[in-house]
């Protein structure tokens, strides 16, 4: 396992904590949570006991507690688990500090998530695996594990070179530090310059569809879907690294073919056909 991605996730999220919410206030994470569950149920969730690897300071989870789950959750950071134990609507003992390579829970869950590009911190294969196995452990034998990626289209556009915006209200600028060319499985850099000077460092691993699938199948998961979005949370039926801003998987413990699991995803959800969307603008990186 390499650890050469938690000091630099973790140091980048405990300076980021403080303006965390400020800096995505604009995402619509209750539409875009509650959209994905929707989804999930299609591809055969059952159950309401939720764990949220990489919860941040809570918005992905919120959206489960209005839905009646039973949540835990767990950050690599302790300034957002922290945030996310003041958020309320969670015993604080059921939020904790954990690397998603070594979860710490125990017993069995409905529906874990790991939102927000979280997944692209991992740097290495191995590092997929070690995260997936954990989940695998964890998984009810109808659970769902729902998690998204960075597509390219998104690193070429927010973490390339040159590439600088500002985000006024959390006196924040970000700026993109790629300078090699940005393919297939790149590593991709970007700073978010907050106030007093500090700076919030993020190092991004691209990961290929082809790579997520065979981590999936070493840990024992296997891919149920994976959907394109877009900006503003649209999914998309076909992804398209080029077109969309994330790729979202659905993932199911292998061997549970038995269960039904190829329901066509209804319209509501997915747009079709595929829309272009705007340029995307990262959330780190938004829904």
């Amino acid at each position: 396992m390499s650890t050469s991605s938690s000091p630099a996730a973790l140091l980048a999220y405990e300076r980021l904590a403080p303006v965390y919410d400020r800096f995505t206030d604009s995402y619509d994470h209750d539409g875009w949570v509650a959209r994905l569950e929707r989804i999930a149920r299609q591809h055969g969730l059952s159950g309401r006991r939720a764990l949220d690897v990489a919860c941040g300071t809570g918005k992905s989870f919120a959206p489960l507690l209005e839905l009646g789950y039973d949540v835990w959750a767990c950050d690599l950071s302790p300034a957002m688990a922290e945030q996310a134990r003041r958020a309320g609507g969670v015993d604080p003992d059921r939020i904790v500090v954990a690397d998603m390579r070594e979860l710490p829970h125990e017993g069995a869950f409905d529906l874990v998530t790991c939102l927000d590009d979280a997944i692209n911190y991992l740097l290495e294969p191995d590092d997929l695996v070690a995260a997936f196995r954990n989940v695998a452990r964890l998984l009810s034998p109808t659970g769902v594990y729902v998690f998204d990626t960075n597509s390219l289209s998104t690193y070429r556009a927010a973490f390339a070179a040159r590439v600088t915006f500002e985000r006024p209200q959390a006196d924040a600028r970000w700026r993109g530090e790629t300078r090699a060319p940005i393919g297939p499985g790149a590593l991709c850099e970007a700073s978010i310059e907050l106030a007093g000077s500090s700076v919030s460092h993020h190092v991004q691993r691209h990961h290929p569809e082809s790579t997520v699938r065979k981590a999936l199948a070493s840990a024992g998961l296997a891919c149920r879907a994976v959907l394109g979005q877009s900006t503003g949370g649209v999914l998309h039926e076909d992804a398209d690294e080029d077109t969309h801003t994330k790729l979202v998987y659905l993932a199911a413990r292998a061997g549970d073919e038995s269960l039904d699991f190829g329901k066509e995803v209804t319209t509501m959800e997915i747009v079709r056909p595929i829309v272009r969307p705007r340029i995307v603008r990262p959330s780190i990186v938004r829904p």
